[in-house]
């Protein structure tokens, strides 16, 4: 949840933000894979998953380093609130995708 820590007081509690269709139609197709890798999947393709998801957290984090920079310093515009709004959303969806690979992945050693 250290991705997340960037983002406190960006939103109130309990407010919902709509991600946008095509980031869930990317979801839809993300989750696919990983039910297909959770009912017998190979370990390369469920570590090929979970880098994809790991860098495509890494390149949200860093396409909004300047809009993270004003609104830690107050002076974010309401645009770079609302695009930070939606990074965050997006990063909670990958990190909760990314918590069901490790999970799955843990169990199938044990």
């Amino acid at each position: 949840m250290e991705e997340l820590k960037k983002f406190e007081g960006l939103m109130a509690p309990g407010e919902k933000y709509v991600l946008p269709e095509i980031f869930m139609m990317e979801m839809l197709e993300v989750n696919s894979q990983l039910f297909t890798l959770e009912h017998g999947g190979d370990e390369g393709a469920v570590l090929l998953l979970g880098r994809r998801i790991a860098e495509w957290m890494g390149r949200l984090e860093e396409e909004v380093t300047p809009e993270l920079t004003a609104f830690s310093q107050g002076k974010a515009t309401p645009a770079e609130v609302t695009l930070l709004k939606e990074c965050y959303a997006k990063l909670k969806y990958l990190l909760r995708i990314q918590q069901r690979i490790s999970t799955f992945a843990t169990r199938d050693k044990a």
